[in-house]
């Protein structure tokens, strides 16, 4: 489970495919759900043996409670830590979450090296962190990474 509001880019294919031996990603958006040309962009820039799945939140918590099973080898993609609250709260509950590419923009605060936090990500966060979530800030494996719990001062 990844935060990473550009989704697929050359360091989730090149670095975390790889690294994980992923077969599918699923991207769980709203929008991308019902834009038919973003979904063909990024089919083409997904790997020909890696399966595409574009999905809504309403569907992913439908279908992926569902497939657990199937899920050994899947990366599934957020834009936000809001809606990777609302796939929690919604029911697939989730033991760690990596936060990714998320840039900054106005509201944002630079926490950890290209990752920026709103007030409202981080108390989203938060609150899948006292579910028991295990939260990383992590952008490519090999580096270092950091706790969101070191962010809270815990």
């Amino acid at each position: 489970m990844r935060v990473d509001d550009r989704l697929i880019h050359g360091q989730v294919i090149a670095v975390w495919g790889r690294h994980l031996h992923i077969d599918r990603i699923v991207i769980v958006d709203d929008g991308v759900a019902a834009d038919a040309f973003m979904q063909e962009v990024l089919r083409l820039a997904a790997p020909r043996d890696v399966r595409l799945q574009v999905v809504s939140l309403a569907e992913a918590i439908r279908t992926l409670n569902a497939d657990a099973a199937d899920r050994e080898r899947t990366m599934i993609l957020l834009k936000s830590p809001q809606a990777a609250r609302e796939l929690y709260d919604g029911g697939l509950h989730f033991e760690a979450l990596n936060i990714g590419g998320v840039g900054g923009r106005p509201g944002r605060k630079p926490v950890f090296k290209n990752i920026a936090l709103s007030e409202l990500e981080i108390s989203t966060l938060r609150h899948l962190h006292d579910q028991g979530v295990r939260i990383t800030l992590l952008t490519v494996p090999g580096e270092k990474s950091k706790p969101f719990a070191e962010l809270l001062g815990r």
